[in-house]
């Protein structure tokens, strides 16, 4: 999943990656393709990510190699232009098993 940080006139803006290791199981209903995943917040400098009734602890890892984030122009069939719109480079990653939270 790929979500926008933070966008100033002057610079490209800042995209982050959020990395889930595990098995999401999404509703059979075939309506719901708005459907929200969870709530993201920083507790001090540590992600946390609420899905359902489960806690995700995760950690901010800087990326090796940069990604771009492109936007294909559109134009002839022959002439493809894209468009660099932001960059990437941090990932959050959330490795850990989620804790059980009741509400």
């Amino acid at each position: 999943m790929i979500v926008q940080i933070n966008s100033s006139p002057s610079e490209k803006p800042e995209w982050g990656l959020i990395e889930l290791n595990g098995e999401l199981i999404m509703p059979n209903d075939e309506g719901n393709k708005d459907l929200e995943l969870g709530s993201l917040s920083f507790d001090d400098e540590t992600p946390v990510m609420i899905v359902g009734s489960h806690e995700l602890r995760g950690s901010i890892i800087k990326l090796k190699q940069p990604f771009a984030v492109l936007r294909k122009q559109k134009g002839s069939e022959l002439d493809v232009e894209y468009e660099v719109i932001g960059m990437i480079t941090k990932k959050v990653l959330f490795d850990q098993y989620p804790k059980s939270i009741m509400r």
